[in-house]
């Protein structure tokens, strides 16, 4: 009986979590956008979705680009590099929980893309677009 108490209980939990929109207007400022990478809902989501690729993602996050909210989306678009090497990466955050992201590969000059949104899993993200654009693919 305890047992299923317990996962009762997170089952709750995680539904109550997924269910909170999230607060990105605090991470649009420059300073503080590297405390994303301490907001639990984000950085588990973004492991759901880029699976043995997240380390790598993180690890471009050595130097910030200017994070900026997408108007019409409710959504903040942020990127970084690697201090080491060129490569990149960029993500997409929605109010409701959507991802996107890429990983840029400056040694294979190639982009990975990443989406649990099935309506633009084909098609990059126009956002990703540009970020693709300003290198070498």
């Amino acid at each position: 009986m305890k047992n299923t108490y317990y996962l009762f209980l997170l089952f709750s939990l995680s539904a109550f979590t997924h269910a909170q929109k999230l607060d990105l207007i605090q991470y649009s400022d420059i300073s503080s956008i590297p405390q994303i990478a301490l907001n639990p809902k984000i950085q588990t989501e973004l492991q759901t979705l880029l699976k043995h690729d997240y380390l790598k993602f993180q690890s471009n996050f050595d130097n910030y680009s200017a994070p900026y909210l997408l108007k019409t989306d409710e959504a903040l678009y942020y990127e970084g590099r690697s201090g080491s090497s060129s490569d990149a990466s960029s993500a997409i955050v929605f109010k409701d929980g959507r991802l996107f992201a890429a990983i840029y590969f400056a040694k294979t000059k190639t982009l990975k893309y990443f989406s649990n949104d099935a309506s633009c899993s084909k098609q990059l993200h126009p956002a990703i677009q540009v970020f693709a654009q300003q290198r070498e693919i």
